[in-house]
């Protein structure tokens, strides 16, 4: 007997590797999946101006054309909220804890949603890999039923978006993984609203099914490896038998460099050199 639905996620048609440089953009669960992409040595730069949710600031960081977002193949953008907070007729990334009448709160339409991001596709994003997801946490402040009704205008919204622009766009389901496929609050945090440990790995070994060829796949139990490493605080770093230690991973550092001449292992090796 099957007990859940298990959600497949269709191969990447083109693949992230080590050689192609990434940017981020979006909710704090686009900075929990960007973190294990640097992790694991993938050149990325995530939310430069700090976390986004809505997705006219995220616009808005797209339109400067930051250097990083300039030089980036793929782009993976995040929504998190279609409701925003406006200032004098515009939308604010952040409020910043000032008073609440000095703002008006309203939802973002499908419509204006897709208007802005139809120009960006044709403009700064252009012939670049986009990724986009909606956000699996959900924004309980803003009410249950608002909350539901927000994600569907997401996803509505991606969803034109890819349709409009096949060549370019792409959606990884990140939120149905979570709400159709674990659909479980054991996969949540304490809080209720942000997935658990468990469910951030989970989701991210879909992505690596995904996003990954074979061979980048295979290198992230090597890398981990090294990386676990540098982790590693002995009680007495001045012992022969740490001395090995570290001979032997400056050893498995240069095979991984001259295997894979795309990982920048700067930091490992400065750290079994030091």
């Amino acid at each position: 007997m099957k007990f859940r639905t298990e959600i497949n996620v269709a191969p990447f048609e083109r693949p992230i590797d080590h050689a192609r440089r990434g940017f981020s953009v979006g909710s704090c669960f686009a900075d929990r999946i960007a973190g294990r992409l640097t992790r694991y040595k993938f050149p990325l730069t995530s939310n430069p101006t700090g976390v986004l949710y809505n997705p006219f600031s995220i616009a808005d960081l797209l339109e400067t054309t930051p250097p990083e977002l300039a030089a980036a193949d793929y782009v993976l953008v995040t929504f998190g909220t279609a409701w925003v907070y406006e200032e004098d007729g515009k939308v604010v990334a952040n409020c910043g804890k000032r008073p609440a009448h000095l703002f008006t709160r309203r939802r973002l339409s499908v419509e204006e949603i897709v208007g802005h991001f139809d120009g960006l596709m044709r403009e700064e994003l252009r012939d670049k890999q986009v990724i986009f997801t909606v956000s699996p946490v959900r924004h309980l402040k803003d009410g249950f039923e608002e909350n539901s009704l927000s994600k569907a205008i997401l996803r509505l919204a991606v969803a034109e978006i890819v349709e409009r622009h096949p060549a370019e766009a792409q959606y990884f389901p990140a939120y149905e993984i979570l709400n159709d496929d674990l659909r479980d609050y054991r996969f949540y945090a304490a809080d209720l609203v942000h997935p658990s440990e468990s469910a951030v790995e989970y989701i991210w070994e879909k992505f690596t099914g995904a996003a990954f060829g074979a061979e980048t796949r295979s290198l992230l139990p090597q890398i981990e490896n090294l990386v676990r490493a540098t982790e590693h605080r002995p009680f007495n770093p001045d012992t022969e038998e740490h001395a090995k230690f570290r001979a032997s991973m400056l050893s498995e550092t240069r095979r991984l460099a001259a295997e894979h001449p795309a990982l920048d292992l700067t930091a490992e090796f400065e750290f079994f050199n030091g």
